[in-house]
């Protein structure tokens, strides 16, 4: 079941509610694509008690929130193009350091760096490609970035039909 719903951090109608079977059960995970944030039923609870928080790193555990029994964290997404991801931004207006989100696009390794790549556990063999975390594209809002993500997926998508080259068809009459 997938449910769209009000967001409990940022009150937008952007929350998305999906129950997952897990064997006898059913795991419920939201994720809202207004703020970025996403829960589910291992993060119920608060920080003191919780086995999944506790498991974080520290970067995740200081952007995480907690609201109605749950914490919720910043989503880190990975797709064939890039990872999204959270980032502390020194904003030296305000002296302080703020979480933005990160867009690392995926590039090619040139076969000269491909050594310093190594596949763990495979003796010889080198990642062809990386996130370039060194270069990020950085946004203010998770929204922004899903839009221009969305936007290079579509440059990028399937040729229109009317380039493919189709057989004619010929009329049998019968």
């Amino acid at each position: 079941m997938n449910i769209v719903s009000n967001c409990q951090l940022c009150q937008e109608h952007s929350l998305h509610v999906m129950e997952v079977p897990n064997g006898t059960e059913t795991t419920k995970t939201m994720q809202c694509i207004n703020c970025g944030y996403a829960s589910s039923d291992s993060f119920v609870g608060d920080k003191d008690t919780n086995k999944s928080y506790k498991s974080l790193n520290d970067d995740m555990k200081k952007w995480s929130k907690d609201t109605e029994n749950r914490i919720w964290i910043p989503s880190m997404i990975t797709l064939p193009t890039g990872m999204l991801f959270p980032i502390d931004i020194d904003n030296l207006v305000n002296h302080i350091v703020e979480m933005k989100w990160a867009f690392a696009k995926m590039e090619k390794i040139s076969k000269d760096d491909q050594k310093n790549y190594p596949v763990e556990g495979q003796e010889e063999k080198f990642y062809e490609k990386r996130y370039n975390t060194d270069d990020p594209v950085i946004y203010d809002t998770f929204l922004e970035a899903l839009g221009d993500i969305n936007e290079s997926a579509k440059k990028v998508s399937v040729e229109p039909i009317s380039s493919l080259k189709l057989p004619k068809l010929k009329k049998i009459d019968g």
